[in-house]
């Protein structure tokens, strides 16, 4: 069996929006605030945001890329809208308000972050929500729903999306290969909304990865 590697450091970007001038979101501040506080237990650095305007968005990104180390285990999360066009994939900030006074595409060059030029790595689908990505080195891409496809914004226990509920659940579980612990989100969320909303991942990796741990033997 190939063993988890070993980082030095565990750092983590979490931001969520659920205030947008259209179309706003409900628990998405929740999932954000709950994962942080759930990946600080078990030793991330989390870098934190809510309800971030695009300026901070990208200056978060920013400060956050700049401190990654070679060795350390970064993990990013966006809860809120998302939107692709052209091939590019886009995460809408909080003041996100497309006027149609010119082109989409053009807008939101200007006004969203760009997935592609920010993590480096291509998306090949013209329909709604995100278009597939293909993980650059070593990397794992997670979606809520499928490509192409909107995440219910909904919730069973009162506080949590379907994918974040379920994400929570599972994430802490020691020596457990983030794979594997994704496999059970999707099928669970998958279970839970009758397959309306099916989790989607693509992965690089060639080791095992697990955020959490122990030398309990079993």
């Amino acid at each position: 069996m190939t063993s988890s590697p070993v980082y030095r450091r565990k750092r983590a970007l979490i931001i969520g929006i659920n205030t947008y001038r259209t179309d706003s979101l409900a628990y998405c501040i929740n999932d954000a605030n709950d994962l942080a506080t759930t990946l600080d237990s078990i030793g991330f650095k989390v870098l934190q945001g809510v309800d971030c305007k695009r300026t901070e968005f990208h200056q978060m990104v920013e400060i956050f890329a700049k401190g990654i180390q070679h060795t350390d285990l970064t993990f990013f999360y966006f809860s809120g809208h998302g939107k692709q066009c052209e091939n590019e994939n886009y995460l809408l900030p909080s003041d996100y308000d497309y006027d149609y006074k010119t082109r989409e595409s053009i807008y939101l060059l200007d006004n969203a972050v760009s997935v592609q030029k920010n993590v480096r790595i291509k998306g090949d689908s013209d329909q709604q929500g995100l278009s597939p990505m293909h993980a650059s080195s070593e990397t794992l891409i997670a979606y809520a729903c499928a490509p192409g496809a909107v995440a219910v914004d909904e919730t069973r226990n009162g506080r949590n999306g379907y994918f974040a509920e379920h994400l929570l659940k599972h994430i802490k579980t020691p020596n457990n290969d983030i794979e594997d612990i994704l496999k059970i989100v999707a099928r669970e969320v998958k279970l839970q909304t009758a397959g309306f909303q099916v989790p989607f991942r693509t992965s690089s990796l060639t080791e095992k990865v697990c955020l959490v741990t122990s030398n309990v033997q079993g």
